[in-house]
């Protein structure tokens, strides 16, 4: 009760301070909130017990990679005449090649392949933001992908392509899109974020943070809240937070 009282309190006197000061702007009050999130273990959590559940997860991970040959991937298909490797649904996204001229680069002109998301809008990535015990949390998933440096990283609540969300792969629609961003909450923060273009063609991202207000649960044993101070002692650490996730606290 304690930190939960502790961090009111101080959320209080420092809004108080802006005001008096002529430089609170109601705009930013999520903005400030965050900061002094960020400034103590407000719900004295043990971070070793965090880090412990991170270790698990990727300690259970049991997926394999291994190298295919592009002609003979399953449902992949390398159209010659083209030049272009496409999933056979139409969705997901291309691999092209692209022939850049006249650049003021380290060389005027090269060729490469690049990664081309199908319609340009990659997917949505969501933050659920909620209040437990008096102490702001969010929902975060250590996630798997085949191309994670450490296979498990920490990911936002939702990281998902619309092909995915539309079911194109026939699996399941992510749980955290039907329980968290159908009702009861409010929107923070939504843009359009562009990815990384050396890689990825014209490709962007919807990011999204809402304010939940309804009964919160976990959607699996992957899943975690864990507060401000929490994400940013991860980051710290280095390669334990994905490219997704990094990208949508910038916005906060």
């Amino acid at each position: 009760m304690k930190k939960k009282l502790n961090f009111i309190l101080i959320v209080k006197i420092y809004l108080n301070f802006l005001k008096k000061n002529n430089l609170y702007e109601k705009r930013k009050k999520f903005f400030y909130e965050n900061n002094i999130e960020k400034m103590e273990n407000w719900t004295n959590v043990n971070f070793n017990k965090t880090l412990a559940w991170y270790n698990n997860i990727r300690k259970n991970n049991k997926a394999k990679i291994i190298n295919v040959h592009l002609e003979k991937m399953r449902k992949w298909t390398y159209d010659k005449s083209k030049g272009v490797i496409s999933h056979d649904s139409g969705e997901f996204f291309s691999i092209e090649g692209k022939r850049t001229i006249n650049s003021k680069r380290e060389v005027k002109s090269w060729d490469q392949p690049f990664i081309k998301q199908i319609g340009y809008k990659g997917g949505i990535i969501g933050l659920v933001r909620t209040i437990i015990n008096g102490v702001p949390h969010y929902l975060i998933e250590a996630k798997f992908e085949p191309g994670n440096y450490n296979e498990i990283q920490l990911s936002p609540s939702l990281q998902a392509t619309y092909s995915n969300l539309n079911r194109v792969h026939l699996g399941s629609k992510p749980k955290v899109a039907k329980k968290y961003f159908k009702k009861n909450f409010k929107t923070i923060r939504k843009f359009w974020v562009t990815e990384d273009g050396g890689r990825l063609f014209k490709k962007r991202n919807l990011h999204w943070i809402i304010q939940y207000n309804g009964k919160i649960n976990l959607p699996g044993k992957s899943y975690r809240w864990l507060t401000l101070w929490e994400l940013d002692k991860f980051i710290k650490m280095g390669y334990y937070v994905g490219p997704h996730l990094r990208s949508i606290l910038s916005l906060i």
